[in-house]
């Protein structure tokens, strides 16, 4: 959400444009590392709550699969402690599993550059470029992997990686198309 922007906004938002009941949870902007992490945070309380609920497409592949178990399936636990939890202290499950899918996705979009790299248009100062050049994408993902925020095409790179169908929500009112690797 915007800085200082109403939590609140996105049910109704989602509900308005997409049919889509939500539970949003504010979990601030800050992982275990790193500031400028909603969209992390995010994803990785959705994993863990769909993975708690027993859901088998939870079951991520190789090392995200290593680290989410150490991360928190080792012991038995709610979704509500994981958020109570993160609310007392980044350092915690979310925060850690959230740096590990920011470290997935960096590694994700430089893999599959060239998938990537057509979707990518940086809002530019005004350096009168007419295309964004690999050299950009690179520099971007450089600062992504430090708190640079992220946008639709960390989400896509998300959702790609966990091989599950994500909706953005945007407070502005501009619909973002569902982000569906399984399709």
């Amino acid at each position: 959400r915007p800085v200082g922007g109403p939590a609140v906004a996105y049910g109704p938002l989602a509900e308005k444009h997409h049919g889509l009941g939500v539970e949003v949870v504010d979990l601030g902007q800050y992982s275990a590392e790193h500031s400028n992490s909603c969209m992390f945070l995010t994803c990785a309380v959705s994993l863990a709550d769909r993975r708690l609920q027993g859901y088998a497409d939870m079951e991520l592949p190789g090392a995200m699969a290593d680290i989410t178990k150490a991360c928190i399936f080792e012991q038995a636990v709610s979704i509500e402690d994981l958020v109570a939890e993160h609310r007392r202290s980044r350092l915690g499950t979310l925060g850690r599993m959230a740096d590990a899918l920011r470290h997935a996705a960096c590694e994700l979009l430089l893999h599959d550059e060239a998938f990537y790299m057509p979707f990518f248009h940086p809002v530019r100062a005004d350096d009168g470029a007419a295309s964004p050049s690999v050299e950009d994408f690179h520099a971007w993902v450089e600062r992504l992997r430090g708190d640079e925020e992220g946008d639709e095409l960390v989400i896509l790179a998300l959702a790609r990686l966990c091989g599950v169908a994500v909706q953005p929500v945007q407070a502005s009112g501009y619909r973002v198309p569902v982000m569906d690797p399984t399709s």
